[in-house]
């Protein structure tokens, strides 16, 4: 699922202009980012990112006032105006839609102008509800060279699971006089203290033939098959991304209907995996710790990738082939977790696990 060759690893650390090395959840305070709110609305935490990574998050925390709630202003960085700058970050808000998310930017000098030319001295690329709750998305702005003349928005909102643009934004672009701009990043109007916003990777990357594409930012393979899985029933359980198409089948349950409606007799490859359905035996289930999960010898010689995704698509663990394989849950988040089995029969199998 994370394809990142290595020849762009220097690239997305190098065009970076910001720095998360202070983000440190044993200190108080970050290097380089100002609180926005109360020092108790900003924490740095150990992590999840959009593709199961181990990260430092900055969570925002609100208290019952309404006002900052969470993120930073970061310190001033010197550019060149005649360069255009693609700002970045990743957010993930919980519980519910209480607030509003933000991404902006600052321009010293009064430099920040829309794409019509005229002053805005608040800008901001984006701010609102992010599409679903307790899912990733990578929102991305632009800040265009001061001799730009489009009046074009290519910023948008990108969906973690999917890598989909789900949502565009505005674009600015700098004046003449712009040496330095910050980077900013809020919760702000939120009164439920049940509520967090995530950030993770905040970036201002000149646009230069340097940068990392979105796709690098993405980290989705792009060759990936996209699956919908749907339960008996019809409704739609989740999306996620299958590393090998030659390997992923669209959801049991549908083919299934499928045939039945055209009364095929013949037995066809998605009935093949109905020989494999038996042949896992994952214990206890529900859980509140460690998991087993057994798998027949008939299963392992036809399989060829067990992988673990949670219901935001977000792969959580990607097993080797095993008879019998562990994984503890005990840290992870009460909710329903999908275990994908992908054979050499071009079918793919799902079984749910549940965390207390």
């Amino acid at each position: 699922m994370v394809i990142i060759e290595l020849t762009n690893l220097y690239t997305l650390f190098a065009q970076n202009i910001l720095n998360t090395n202070s983000w440190n959840p044993k200190e108080s305070v970050a290097i380089g980012y100002s609180p926005n709110g109360a020092a108790s609305e900003n924490a740095r935490i150990n992590g999840k990112n959009h593709v199961g990574e181990e990260v430092i998050l900055w969570e925002a925390k609100p208290d019952e006032i309404s006002g900052a709630d969470g993120g930073w202003n970061t310190d001033w960085h010197n550019i060149d105006h005649n360069t255009t700058y693609r700002f970045s970050v990743w957010l993930k808000k919980t519980n519910s839609n209480h607030g509003s998310s933000y991404l902006g930017f600052y321009a010293n000098n009064t430099g920040s102008l829309t794409l019509t030319n005229t002053y805005n001295g608040n800008p901001y690329f984006w701010y609102g509800d992010l599409p679903k709750l307790n899912r990733w998305y990578l929102v991305v702005g632009y800040v265009h060279k001061s001799s730009h003349t489009g009046t074009t928005h290519i910023g948008g909102i990108y969906d973690g699971a999917t890598g989909e643009k789900v949502r565009s934004i505005t674009d600015f672009k700098l004046k003449n006089t712009v040496t330095s701009v910050k980077h900013r990043s809020y919760l702000y109007y939120d009164t439920n203290t049940l509520d967090r916003q995530y950030f993770y990777e905040p970036r201002i990357d000149p646009i230069n033939g340097k940068e990392p594409s979105i796709d690098a930012l993405l980290k989705i393979n792009e060759h990936a098959k996209l699956i919908v899985t749907y339960d008996t029933a019809s409704n739609q359980t989740q999306t996620f991304y299958c590393d090998d198409p030659a390997t992923c089948s669209p959801d049991r349950a549908r083919t299934a209907r499928k045939r039945k409606q055209q009364s095929v007799t013949t037995k066809t490859t998605n009935e093949l995996s109905d020989d494999f359905l038996d042949a896992i035996r994952i214990y206890p289930n529900p859980t509140s710790g460690i998991v087993t999960f057994e798998f027949e010898e008939k299963l392992i010689e036809n399989s060829l990738s067990v992988k673990l995704y949670n219901t935001a698509s977000i792969l959580i663990k990607d097993f080797g082939l095993k008879k019998e394989l562990q994984f503890d849950f005990s840290e992870m988040a009460s909710g329903v977790y999908f275990l994908h089995i992908h054979t050499n029969k071009g079918t793919s199998i799902t079984k749910k696990i549940i965390k207390k």
